[in-house]
């Protein structure tokens, strides 16, 4: 048997520090991106289990969290922009105006990015503008380019309402 040598040449590129630390990074960084994930499942359950009972806030919390966390666990977009409209949701039952907005907007963005449909999203925008009397923003919504109110009817044929609850005071 003959000796190459591609161990001799193999052993130092493997005792330098800079390998070492990569090889670390990248499988401590796998790791991290299931925990990552595992926890915006758990999140998500969690926010469920709270909208069921009722406790918006709560669950807007919990389903803003899930969000957070399949980003930083490089979630599909798709997954992304239901937990932003669950959390607009959940804001928008909390009364929580500006919070939902923001939820429904990152969902849409998502949802366009992870080439799915936006339409319920809109939708929930929409409403939360007429709900809270704010005709103009309504309306700049239907007006965006990515609004397709033909396509509505067939995305909400199987979404529950959102409960009403008590009607919101001013908001802090």
């Amino acid at each position: 048997m003959r000796y190459s040598g591609a161990i001799s040449t193999l052993l130092p590129l493997t005792m330098r520090p800079g390998f070492v630390f990569t090889l670390v990074s990248i499988l401590l960084t796998a790791c991290g991106t299931q925990v990552e994930l595992r926890t915006a499942a758990q999140q998500e359950q969690f926010g469920r289990e709270s909208a069921s009972q009722g406790d918006w806030a709560q669950a807007m919390r919990a389903y803003a969290d899930a969000a957070q966390n399949a980003e930083l666990g490089h979630g599909d977009a798709a997954w992304q922009a239901r937990l932003h409209h669950a959390a607009g949701r959940a804001a928008s039952a909390a009364c929580r105006y500006e919070a939902a907005a923001f939820h429904f907007r990152s969902a849409i963005s998502l949802a366009k990015q992870g080439r799915q449909s936006s339409a319920l999203s809109y939708k929930a925008l929409i409403e939360l503008y007429q709900r809270q009397g704010k005709t103009a923003e309504a309306l700049a919504v239907r007006n965006e380019p990515g609004w397709d109110g033909s396509r509505a009817p067939g995305a909400f044929a199987d979404i529950e309402s959102l409960p009403v609850g008590k009607p919101c005071g001013p908001q802090p």
